[in-house]
């Protein structure tokens, strides 16, 4: 068998083991943002794959910005074929690993074939080092999470069409080197790799500048005859200078003001300097992994007020800038390394900066972890002569194989919610995150009967989630839910402390669901709450100012449907739109709440300062649908 031969046996293994270690996570369930964009989302349940169903779907995100109709129409097609079953999802999730882990060996193959014809890249072109860096990244526990939490099929997905379209640049440069015509090729890899994957998730928008990364190191803008090719450098102006300004003008307006740092923990100055500490935790985690220090909750990291505080602050932004000199240093001698090195720091440029998202989520390493292990295994990777070969070769074989047991365990984890829950919550016992979600799958367990043996579990649980430092109001309202379920008084406190928290702590997502889920219960005719209480929790949440349009419709649905207030119910719903005057969904709320109330006249007038205010809501369906809104009882709720 010649080595070529090998290499591609080699490759089929590495993927069969790969499906093999995430077999086990097949049978695990929906995990948190799971419910929001696929359980609960009616639109992406298909009945039938007509047009309409299938544009509804696809525009079925939660999010009122990141659609990503792509992602969203693959779950809907699983969903149209296999129902609710979380199992064919996953499934579906490692074939798109799968076919990841083929499209990198394909371009790191490419990419090291177009290496100057230098004695010290002599060794990178026989397709050994792709093969390892490939099996290491199929295998590595950093990736987890991006292929066994469903909903970041978002990432992998996207993945698909950034490693395509860097390969077939990639093909296409080594074609204009050879003086063959391949700039149409390349212009069109980058183009509708970006905007393909970019249905995905908003990842594949660093497909431009990973390629820059690769033209700047490897072909350096070279045409044939070794001139600059002034064709690539007009194409990086149109398809990556123009649009990055215009995302910088869009994160001015947007990410930079204040007011967008309202409902998080931490500014915009505290995520900035945490965030060098976390890439060296990326760096530690995909490169030395144990059991414990992966995990889907990270939300306890210690946040950086200042270069000092804590001392590791400047000695992570020193260490990043004496990698980048490192890569700056070598990136003609040793290119892999600058590549690897240009290519992690390049993935995190949208989440490790000034967009206020969460500090830490493992699977934003789907792609930069591709750059850790081509640097490192671009210099373990033993060349003829080298010093120590057999023990090189000997790690090389040995890190894969400790990365797919360490996969593996999580697996199992993940393939059982109990297990799961205990294990987060054992690796985090600081973290308020992995706390609540283990009593909250306690509490699914007890399924609300007082002789269930895994009660006292969640009212321990609960208790202990509610009063660690950091926790948010979601574990309070899961226990006045479950003794209002139980018929059972709460404990004392239980809602002073939510209303502390709703009036001290930023008003995230999982303190305004809390809300959210105290009105739902009571609706959907589980909860009786005491009125007093839920009004003082409300009011608590409008403390801050600006008030915010999410519990002012919260309040708004309370006070009509369970207080019958249906002019104080109006009353809020002007508020929000005044808050956020551009917000349609605001306006569509109040509409509704006008027809519906048997206010024609006023609905109509409103309807028309609407068209008049904002001419996009001629196009409105659900508008004109809220003004036909037919009058109903007060008492019943619509969620307009």
């Amino acid at each position: 068998m010649n080595a070529s031969a090998r290499i591609w046996l080699g490759l089929v293994a590495a993927l069969v083991l790969a499906a093999v270690v995430y077999w086990p996570s097949l049978h695990g369930n929906y995990v948190l943002d799971d419910f929001s964009n696929i359980v609960y989302n009616a639109d992406l349940h298909l009945q039938s794959l007509d047009w309409e169903s299938l544009r509804n779907a696809a525009m079925s995100s939660p999010s009122p910005l990141l659609l990503r109709p792509l992602a969203m129409l693959s779950f809907a097609i699983d969903w149209y074929f296999h129902g609710a079953n979380p199992m064919w999802m996953r499934i579906d999730n490692i074939i798109i690993h799968l076919i990841n882990g083929l499209l990198l060996f394909c371009l790191l193959r490419t990419l090291c074939r177009s290496l100057p014809e230098r004695a010290d890249n002599a060794h990178f072109r026989d397709g050994w080092l792709p093969l390892v860096v490939t099996a290491v990244w199929l295998l590595a526990p950093i990736n987890f999470t991006a292929v066994a939490y469903i909903v970041q099929r978002m990432e992998s997905l996207c993945q698909i069409y950034v490693l395509a379209g860097l390969w077939g640049y990639v093909g296409a440069r080594r074609r204009m080197l050879a003086g063959h015509n391949g700039f149409v090729a390349a212009i069109a890899s980058i183009v509708l790799g970006t905007i393909i994957g970019g249905l995905a998730k908003e990842s594949a928008a660093l497909l431009p500048l990973y390629a820059l990364i690769v033209e700047c190191i490897v072909f350096r803008f070279a045409r044939a005859d070794g001139k600059i090719d002034r064709r690539l450098l007009a194409m990086y102006f149109v398809i990556l200078l123009l649009p990055a300004c215009a995302a910088l003008y869009w994160v001015a307006g947007h990410a930079l003001p204040a007011s967008a740092w309202e409902n998080r923990t931490f500014t915009l100055s505290e995520r900035l300097l945490t965030e060098p500490r976390v890439l060296w935790d990326y760096i530690h985690w995909s490169l030395l992994p144990t059991a414990k220090d992966l995990s889907l909750f990270h939300d306890n990291i210690r946040l950086s007020h200042g270069l000092l505080d804590p001392p590791t602050t400047l000695i992570a932004i020193a260490g990043l800038c004496a990698l980048a000199a490192a890569a700056f240093a070598v990136h003609r001698r040793r290119p892999l390394i600058a590549l690897g090195i240009g290519w992690f720091f390049a993935a995190h440029l949208l989440t490790g900066t000034v967009i206020p998202l969460e500090l830490v989520f493992e699977h934003r390493n789907y792609f930069a972890s591709i750059g850790l292990y081509l640097s490192v295994f671009s210099i373990l990777l033993p060349p003829i002569q080298a010093r120590l070969p057999l023990a090189r070769i000997a790690v090389c074989v040995v890190i894969p194989l400790f990365f797919a047991s360490i996969t593996w365990v999580r697996a199992l984890d993940w393939g059982n919610p109990l297990t799961f829950a205990m294990s987060e919550a054992q690796k985090n016992p600081e973290s308020p995150r992995a706390a609540y979600y283990l009593a909250h799958i306690y509490v699914n367990l007890s399924q609300y009967r007082a002789d269930s043996k895994f009660l006292p579990d969640a009212f321990k649980a609960l208790e202990r989630a509610s009063t660690l430092p950091g926790a948010d109001a979601l574990p309070d309202y899961s226990m006045l839910e479950l003794c209002a379920r139980l018929h059972r008084d709460p404990p004392q406190g239980v809602w002073e402390r939510m209303q502390n928290k709703l009036a001290s702590q930023p008003l995230s997502v999982q303190n305004v669901m809390a809300l959210y889920s105290l009105n739902s219960c009571m609706h959907a005719g589980n909860c009786q709450f005491p009125p007093r209480q839920m009004v003082n929790s409300f009011l608590a949440a409008l403390s801050h100012s600006p008030p915010d349009i999410r519990v002012l419709t919260i309040y708004s649905n309370y006070t009509f449907d369970e207080l019958h207030d249906s002019a104080r119910a109006i009353e809020l719903a002007r508020d929000a739109v005044a808050s956020q005057p551009h917000d349609m969904q605001m306006r569509i709320n109040l509409l509704a709440l006008l027809a519906a109330t048997g206010q024609h006249e006023a609905a109509r007038a409103f309807y028309d300062q609407t068209l008049r205010e904002l001419p996009q809501a001629q196009q409105d369906a659900k508008l004109r649908a809220a003004l036909d809104t037919p009058a109903r009882p007060i008492g019943t709720q619509d969620h307009p």
